[in-house]
């Protein structure tokens, strides 16, 4: 009578592991149609959202409670007198202010700050909520993410650019900086580390309401690296 010979454990699960191989597909679970079409439809919100409105219905509480915190530092304050010079409006759909624009005149540095759109944040806030729409969760926490976002975006920026303005008072005035040096320290210079990190923020606190917006950024850029890589592959 003749036997089978006897299969180990280890044989079997090399066959499973070489049969899974074979069967899977490199490609990723990635439908053109929907990563196309969700970029640009997230593309053009975060354009519409930024450049629909002239934000001065923004930049008016902002610059309001800038003033509440810079008196309450001691900082003599006052709106800034005149309309905003013609070299900080802009040019075409990214106008960045207009006659309205509020601004904030500090006597200690006989500067004008105004308070332009790119001062409100939404630069950064229109990606995110473009995200948040594009992004899957139920749109009730969608709605309450976007609104818990737009508030946190308000008291962040009025306390960053607060700092901005309270640091550039102390280097005029206690170490005799220039008024636009100074300026340039106390904003230019921690603005961009700030931006960074708070849009960090920003993205985790999204994240923890239950809208997926870091995952939904990060299939974006594996799609792109895999369609590139594919593309790479069919013309090399």
């Amino acid at each position: 009578m003749a036997v089978a010979p006897s299969i180990t454990k280890s044989e079997e699960l090399l066959s499973e592991a070489s049969m899974f191989k074979e069967e899977s597909s490199p490609k990723p679970p990635y439908n053109d149609f929907y990563m196309i079409g969700t970029f640009l439809i997230a593309s053009f919100l975060a354009l519409a959202i930024y450049v629909v409105t002239d934000y001065v219905w923004l930049e008016v509480p902002t610059k309001d409670t800038i003033r509440f915190l810079l008196t309450t530092f001691g900082i003599e304050n006052y709106d800034a007198p005149g309309v905003i010079e013609d070299f900080l409006r802009g040019e075409g759909i990214f106008y960045e202010a207009v006659d309205a624009t509020p601004g904030i005149y500090i006597p200690a540095t006989n500067t004008k700050y105004w308070i332009v759109k790119a001062c409100t944040g939404m630069q950064a806030g229109a990606l995110m909520l473009a995200l948040i729409a594009v992004s899957h969760a139920k749109w009730h926490k969608k709605v309450l993410a976007s609104i818990v976002f737009f508030m946190a975006l308000f008291i962040g920026n009025v306390l960053r650019i607060t700092f901005h303005l309270v640091v550039t008072y102390i280097l005029h005035v206690n170490f005799g900086l220039p008024a636009m040096e100074a300026f340039y320290w106390g904003h230019d210079v921690p603005t961009k580390i700030i931006g960074f990190f708070g849009t960090l923020f920003f993205a985790w606190l999204i994240n923890q309401m239950g809208v997926p917006i870091i995952d939904t950024f990060a299939d974006y850029v594996d799609y792109a690296f895999w369609r590139i890589s594919w593309l790479y592959k069919k013309i090399f």
